[in-house]
């Protein structure tokens, strides 16, 4: 088998040297020392078990040539020699290895090692392209560890069976990932708790890579003997795990793909057995959530069921990326795509795009992609935003495309989370497209072919091809677009995720300038099928309390008659402030069951006379689930119990006890001041003066008893400078352009 090293790049062969001087011939690196040619040839020091057995100090010189089919000779070495006859002056070149990706002939290799054992080198050996490429082959740690080469490399000759259909799949779902690939932290991190554990939780931010690291390690397990691979969305597709086998299970997006799945963590409960007994049985498991969402579903887990839930995770951190990591990242794709001429262009603006917080491996994607940089003004300004504004960058660059293009966006927008089957068959979706847009059939299915692995992507599974986006922000840059236009919005109620459409819809007659996103009552039909599948949580209760009718909250409560049970349960007082609203659209509608309506106002004034809280008396949402006469009777219970004769107040509120006295007596206060302000009753009421007076005095009491003594206090130490130790970003970039 062979692979085109050259494809590499300089800085991703010195990182395939330092693997290969690690595991191959045991010489972990320890020091990196520059070079004066931008790092394109770095060395490295290691240790040597030198002959005698004693530890010598080892030089690793990386030479590239990114010359497909050059070969090494000494003249390209010349400037080696005086660094080579220092280094060993200082001791540090016992041995000598030069790793290079070019051919070594017999000849070359004799001068070589002459020339540099006579300036004082003790050992010098030349490893040449062939020989990597034969370490590559036998050693499956190896190409773990660098995965770049699996794109680069025939598979058929490491995988074999079923593995390799489906190690190919992977790697045509992934377009360009993996030959841009860079093995960061994150990476490392997770391939170590893998073998160590057998399951690894890959936890990030959207757009952060974990599904391109899942995608790796599956090649990588595919590689290392195990007999298949299962993609899976759901607990109950356990059941496609055979015991017995080591097989490899992915896990996308494990607990809910944009929000927490109550539902799914609990089918995961169950199946925790059966995912501690795949691992025991030899299978690798890898889950995905966002961040966000493995915080929802933790304390709900049980963990102790299976433990590797609680010892096994790893943060896709983007902003916890080096400045290396993201300068190696945009490296690889701009030089991957872009045109010479357009490399150049680029090239001095890509050390501060590297350099910003906010870049993250997209970024890296779209500066490599001529489609993205066909039409953007080449100025600082304008790439600074490109990095800190990645959606509406994107939005601008969907704007600009032809009507067929944007067609096929619309299509596969509309079918975003099963893909486009391709070859594109008629459907209600495409017709619709058809329609909008006044394309035909055979214009959008070229323009899809045309935008594959820019904005789209082929993925290949195993009922056949689907055109899906290349990247997920797709969907939320052409909602944006869609949304602002009254004659497509009816692709934005089809097709935009249902995060986004309750955060952002609104389903009632125009009555405000922020109604923006009105949808017009034909479309509350189609938009009240997809809430079917959206979970009750604070954005489906604040959409529909706060931004419906009463014809679509009808509607939307015909098709869910659990938010049915969730009114006759939920206590009015620890509700969220979107229940509230909810539960208040409900009675004010009388859509509320009385008995429930009933329930909810005898907790509010309950509670609100027991523990002196005057805040119903101002809020206007839990006014609404009160009819007017019993509005006033609560009112008047809370006006007999707490201010008909305040100079017994303060005794009444030694009876509560609280961790934290002096926050409760002013919470107290304050509720106090708002009772006196809904009944009108004078500031300067001389009763209640003498009241406010005894809880000041109280409050100070409490705040100088819980203080510290001494008045000492914890202050923090003042923070280092950045470390500036690190290789420029710059010095990636020295050959982009070549």
């Amino acid at each position: 088998m062979n692979y085109d090293l050259t494809q590499l790049g300089w800085k991703a062969f010195q990182d395939l040297a330092c693997a290969v001087t690690a595991e191959i011939l045991k010489r972990p690196i320890q020091t990196f020392l520059g070079s004066n040619d931008g790092g394109r040839d770095g060395a490295f020091l290691g240790t040597w078990n030198g002959d005698s057995g004693e530890i010598a100090k080892s030089t690793i010189q990386c030479k590239f040539i990114g010359k497909p089919g050059a070969n090494l000779t000494l003249a390209a070495l010349q400037e080696e020699l005086p660094k080579a006859t220092t280094l060993a002056k200082q001791g540090l070149a016992e041995d000598y290895v030069i790793l290079t990706n070019a051919g070594v002939s017999g000849e070359a290799d004799a001068q070589i090692c002459k020339a540099f054992e006579a300036v004082g080198v003790k050992t010098c050996r030349v490893l040449g392209g062939s020989w990597i490429v034969q370490q590559l082959a036998e050693n499956t740690k190896l190409r773990m560890l660098v995965p770049r080469v699996y794109g680069i490399g025939d598979l058929s000759h490491i995988i074999t069976g079923h593995g390799y259909k489906q190690a190919k799949a992977i790697l045509d779902s992934m377009g360009s990932d993996l030959s841009c690939f860079v093995p960061t932290d994150a990476y490392r991190q997770a391939l170590k708790a893998l073998h160590e554990h057998g399951f690894v939780i890959l936890l990030g931010d959207p757009a952060s890579g974990k599904s391109t690291i899942a995608a790796i390690l599956t090649l990588g397990a595919l590689d290392d003997g195990c007999l298949g691979a299962l993609k899976i969305n759901a607990p109950d597709q356990m059941s496609l795990w055979h015991p017995g086998e080591r097989q490899f299970l992915w896990v996308d997006d494990a607990f809910g793909p944009n929000q927490f799945d109550v539902t799914r963590m609990s089918r995961w409960n169950a199946e925790l057995g059966s995912l501690r007994a795949a691992v025991e049985g030899g299978a690798r498991i890898v889950f995905t959530s966002r961040n966000y969402i493995w915080e929802a579903a933790r304390p709900h887990l049980k963990t102790s069921a299976f433990p590797p839930l609680r010892e096994s995770q790893v943060v896709v951190n983007v902003h916890a990326l080096s400045e290396d990591e993201r300068a190696q990242m945009l490296y690889n794709h701009v030089r991957r795509a872009q045109p010479q001429k357009i490399r150049k262009r680029l090239k001095a603006f890509l050390p501060a795009v590297a350099s910003n917080k906010a870049f993250i491996p997209e970024t890296a994607r779209r500066l490599g992609d001529p489609l993205f940089t066909a039409k953007i003004a080449f100025t600082a300004e304008r790439f600074t935003r490109l990095v800190e504004r990645p959606v509406e960058f994107l939005t601008e660059v969907l704007e600009q495309l032809d009507d067929a293009s944007r067609a096929a966006i619309a299509l596969i927008f509309l079918n975003s989370q099963t893909g486009v089957p391709s070859p594109i068959q008629a459907s209600p979706a495409l017709e619709m497209v058809m329609r909008l847009m006044g394309v035909q059939h055979a214009d959008v299915a070229r323009a899809m072919q045309h935008l594959n692995d820019s904005l789209t992507r082929l993925d290949s599974r195993e009922d056949g091809n689907r055109w899906v986006f290349r990247h997920p922000t797709v969907t939320d840059a052409f909602a944006s677009i869609v949304a602002t236009s009254p004659e497509l919005v009816e692709l934005y109620v089809h097709g935009a995720k249902l995060d986004r459409l309750v955060r952002e819809a609104v389903c009632r007659p125009q009555s405000a300038a922020t109604d923006r996103l009105r949808i017009p009552p034909q479309l509350y039909a189609p938009l009240v099928a997809r809430l079917k599948s959206c979970p009750l949580d604070e954005g489906l209760e604040s959409f529909l309390g706060g931004r419906c009718e009463k014809a679509f909250l009808e509607m939307a409560l015909e098709t869910r008659p659990d938010i049915f049970e969730w009114a006759s349960k939920v206590s009015a007082i620890g509700a969220s402030v979107s229940g509230t609203l909810l539960l208040a659209a409900m009675a004010s509608w009388e859509l509320l069951p009385e008995e429930n309506r009933l329930r909810l106002i005898k907790d509010i004034s309950d509670h609100s006379i027991q523990w002196l809280d005057a805040k119903p008396l101002k809020d206007e949402i839990l006014q609404q689930i009160f009819k007017k006469a019993e509005f006033a009777d609560y009112a008047e219970r809370f006006r007999k119990e707490w201010l008909s004769d305040p100079a017994s107040v303060f005794s009444d509120l030694g009876r509560f006890s609280s961790d934290d006295e002096a926050g409760m007596y002013t919470d107290f206060r304050e509720n106090l001041r708002i009772a006196q302000r809904y009944f009108e009753i004078d500031d300067d009421d001389e009763a209640f003066a003498e009241l406010y007076a005894e809880l000041d005095a109280h409050i100070r009491e409490l705040e100088a008893r819980a203080s510290s003594p001494d008045g000492s206090a914890w202050s923090s130490p003042p923070s280092g400078g950045s470390d500036t130790g690190s290789v420029a970003a710059g010095t990636i970039f020295y050959d982009v352009d070549d």
